[in-house]
């Protein structure tokens, strides 16, 4: 009995308000991995056909190699920082923010992710919801036995951790790519039950279709510590993120296109995977929509949790992440995948968060010093109440954003991007005026 006990505690036990040890330190292949894994979404296939459906392929891909290269940097400069903390999102922020202005970096992170978790789950159900399953049983199951059936499993994986995560991944890429190409290949090669196209739009301009990618998804690579702490160095981290985000988001996007263009311009991922007649490929078909959304949604519950532990750290984080994700699920029965005021709620969000994210690069690539106790992860307990500067260099950040949403400016033509460099920038200002010297051993 007791050794079942001991079992389940190192089964659970994700260190979600402490550093993660040294000897629990995965490579670059691992990160890399749950990288492909988050991209593999139904809304990426969804952006990756509206982008690429009117417009010329090579223009496409080009686009989404340029997002992924943004996407990319930030990410890696993230990652290294989870790294070198070994500690998730929320906790790290306590040394660039200190404990009170971190807690506003913490809730909003839970909300943002907890929210996109109810978002993507939504979409999970409406993907496979829609006959394929009823194709399977041969009679039709309520929409509300597959949110549950989906908020169950990927709550039961947030809730071991990163050590499920991982294996899930590196499990479902494989199968997944095999999926898609499959159907690729059946799309050029002529499929036996033609989907009706979806209505034609005119194309986006080049800067707007690469502004929608890095806005859609720059929160998941603000994110990245919440993973990479559990990297075996800073280099596992940097590689697994240029493998992950650099390469597999835009790779991903492109397969996306290409499978576009086969299906004739339809860019409903699931109506794609579904044409068929075969009992045997719909059962796949099925389970690669699934696993694409399965190992998506169980980042963003994981990262929400993780924002909450670090805002209650003695609270258990297996029922912070049950409660968060039996919630996650209660909002998908609700539909908040369609609910307007969510969606712009998420917009908010993302203006808000990015500039949090520049300063605690900055401030941890440039000016590791006393006040920010040089981010040793065993000094975390200690930091201070509040960090002035980085505070008013973030709000600075946040308030352009908003005025330049409003006013719908944009000098990098992404306001969550403008946010990034002026948050950086006005940060680097603070710290020099105040005679914060640049670290020469960052």
């Amino acid at each position: 009995m007791s050794e079942n006990a001991g079992h389940k505690t190192v089964l659970t036990e994700d260190y979600g308000a402490k550093p993660v040890p040294v000897a629990e330190g995965k490579g670059w292949f691992g990160i890399g991995m749950v990288y492909w894994g988050s991209a593999m979404c139904l809304p990426v296939f969804f952006l990756a056909g509206l982008i690429s459906g009117p417009m010329p392929l090579g223009t496409s891909i080009a686009i989404y190699f340029i997002a992924g290269i943004a996407l990319g940097a930030i990410s890696i400069l993230t990652g290294i920082l989870g790294a070198g903390t070994r500690l998730s999102t929320g906790l790290t922020a306590r040394f660039t923010f200190g404990k009170t202005g971190a807690f506003i970096l913490q809730i909003l992170l839970f909300f943002a992710l907890w929210g996109w978790f109810g978002v993507q789950l939504g979409f999970m159900v409406s993907g496979f919801g829609d006959g394929g399953l009823m194709l399977v049983l041969g009679k039709a199951v309520p929409a509300w036995v597959y949110t549950l059936i989906g908020g169950f499993l990927i709550t039961i994986t947030a809730i071991v951790g990163f050590k499920a995560i991982e294996k899930l991944s590196i499990f479902a890429m494989p199968l997944i790519l095999i999926m898609l190409v499959a159907t690729i290949a059946r799309e050029y090669l002529g499929g036996p039950v033609p989907v009706q196209p979806a209505t034609a739009t005119q194309a986006m301009p080049f800067g707007a279709a690469v502004s929608v990618l890095i806005g859609s998804f720059i929160i998941g690579a603000l994110v990245t510590p919440d993973v990479t702490r559990y990297a075996k160095n800073k280099s596992s981290a940097g590689w697994g993120l240029f493998f992950g985000m650099t390469i597999g988001f835009p790779v991903i996007l492109s397969l996306g296109a290409i499978m576009v263009k086969g299906a004739g311009g339809e860019f409903d991922f699931s109506k794609i995977m579904m044409k068929g007649v075969s009992p045997i490929w719909t059962i796949m078909a099925v389970l690669t929509i699934i696993l694409a959304s399965w190992t998506t949604n169980d980042v963003n519950l994981y990262s929400g949790s993780l924002s909450l532990n670090a805002m209650f750290p003695k609270l258990s984080k297996v029922v912070i992440t049950a409660i968060s994700g039996a919630v996650g699920t209660i909002l998908a029965l609700l539909g908040i995948n369609t609910a307007a005021g969510f969606q712009s709620f998420l917009g908010l969000i993302a203006v808000l968060i990015p500039p949090a994210a520049a300063v605690m690069i900055v401030d941890y690539f440039f000016f590791r010093g006393d006040q920010n106790l040089s981010y040793n992860p065993e000094k975390v307990e200690s930091t201070t109440s509040i960090r002035v500067l980085p505070l008013m260099a973030w709000a600075i950040g946040a308030i352009f954003g908003l005025i330049a949403q409003s006013a719908k400016f944009s000098f990098t033509s992404v306001i969550a991007l403008d946010t990034v460099v002026v948050g950086a920038g006005v940060h680097i200002l603070f710290m020099l005026a105040t005679k914060n010297k640049i670290n020469p051993n960052c």
